[in-house]
């Protein structure tokens, strides 16, 4: 669960923090300061699990945190334009 990623900055109340591996994209998601519970967000936290039992690679996962962050209006303008 420690594979490191690109980071992905996401925007939240103490500014923005950098998510880079697996555990931080956990940590974040089920902190309980997630600012979305929709689709995106349940998909996410399901990649996760999935993840963990070998049915779902890690690329998946942040393309899947990515698709949460973006439902929630979590990623910085920057980011986007890449």
């Amino acid at each position: 669960m420690t594979q490191q990623f690109g980071g992905v900055p996401i925007k939240g109340i103490h500014g923005v923090r950098v998510v880079r591996n697996l555990f931080e994209m956990n940590d974040i998601l089920t902190d309980g300061n997630w600012p979305s519970n929709g689709p995106k967000f349940l998909a996410a936290l399901s990649a996760l699990i999935e993840q963990r039992v070998g049915r779902c690679s890690p690329k998946q996962v942040r393309i899947a945190f990515i698709s949460a962050a973006i439902e929630a209006d979590v990623l910085p303008d920057a980011f986007m334009e890449n």
